[in-house]
């Protein structure tokens, strides 16, 4: 059996930071898309935040082999 079972401060680290990018991805599509096109450019911070978002999903759900 591996000793390195468990939940680690490396793996609760990144989990954190993860669900910090996840909500904060959700939060930048959100308000682009609810802003005026003058205000912001949707066009621009939609996708950036759809990437901010998946990277923290990612982050959230890694799985260290």
């Amino acid at each position: 059996m591996s000793g390195d079972e468990g939940l680690s401060i490396s793996k609760l680290a990144v989990n954190v930071f993860g669900v910090m990018l996840l909500a904060l991805g959700l939060v930048i599509t959100f308000y682009s898309m609810q802003a005026d096109v003058g205000a912001i450019d949707p066009g621009i911070f939609a996708p950036v935040g759809i990437l901010v978002a998946l990277a923290g999903g990612i982050m959230t759900a890694a799985w260290e082999g």
